[in-house]
């Protein structure tokens, strides 16, 4: 675990965040989750993956000094998507572009969403989806959403839904 942290900090430090996100995590990712859905990787096993990703993703966000320029983000999962990491991914890429970025975390509950969206003064609000979540539960949860919110707040959806 600690060589891994190290082996990863190390990349961050050599690539940037950018380069790092896109040419080592995404890849890294994907073969790790490839990996574990062909029950080569035991769940523990992508769990110590991800945790060693996510302490040094919020180390580096937590290095960085942020402008808070707009467009103010506040990201989340819906109830059912406990897969954090994508949100922290993107939370990662929007800092290096200097947005203002509020984190809920995972599986936060519509209505709450909405609460947050006003009481943070989002722009947007951006949602994380796994390959693990229900594709149509996401289609019936963005239309929700998008009923429940204000037209000035866009909605930016991603991750890797492959079904």
């Amino acid at each position: 675990m600690e060589e891994l942290r190290l082996n990863l900090g190390q990349a961050l430090m050599r690539q940037g965040l950018r380069p790092f996100l896109l040419d080592t995590v995404v890849p890294l990712s994907r073969a790790v989750g490839d990996l574990w859905a062909q029950g080569e990787f035991a769940i523990f096993e992508e769990h110590l993956y991800t945790e060693a990703l996510q302490a040094v993703l919020r180390g580096a966000l937590g290095a960085m000094q942020r402008s808070g320029a707009p467009p103010r983000v506040l990201l989340t999962t819906l109830p059912g998507e406990q897969h954090g990491l994508g949100l922290l991914m993107a939370e990662a890429m929007l800092a290096v572009d200097g947005c203002a970025c509020v984190s809920l975390g995972t599986q936060t509950p519509v209505q709450d969403i909405v609460l947050a969206a006003d009481s943070q003064q989002a722009d947007v609000v951006a949602l994380s989806f796994s390959a693990a979540f229900p594709a149509a539960q996401v289609w019936e949860s963005l239309r929700e959403i998008r009923q429940r919110l204000p037209a000035t707040i866009a909605i930016w959806a991603g991750g890797d839904m492959r079904r």
